[in-house]
């Protein structure tokens, strides 16, 4: 089950490899749930977003492969840690 309800049953209007990259798409979802993860098949690639501590907007990666995609993502995890954390407004 997902934000959206439980995940739909029967066939999988995906078909070939684009079906491949859609169970790759919520494998990785699993394994990150921080992270806002889909496969866009018209340009071929897996797309992640994520509002990272410290961070100001949204962090977003891309990628070809989803091997590639979660590298990006263990890269952009460890430096969020790394930073330093802000303070507010008005702090002193």
């Amino acid at each position: 089950m997902n934000a959206f309800g439980p995940a739909p049953t029967g066939q999988h209007p995906c078909t070939g490899g684009e079906a491949e990259q859609w169970r790759e798409a919520a494998g990785l979802r699993d394994e990150h749930p921080r992270w806002v993860i889909v496969w866009l098949a018209e340009p071929g690639e897996f797309r992640a977003y994520a509002r990272l501590p410290g961070a100001r907007r949204d962090t977003t990666l891309a990628a070809p492969e989803a091997d590639d995609l979660a590298a990006q993502i263990e890269r952009a995890e460890q430096a969020a840690a790394a930073r330093p954390t802000r303070r507010g407004r008005g702090a002193s």
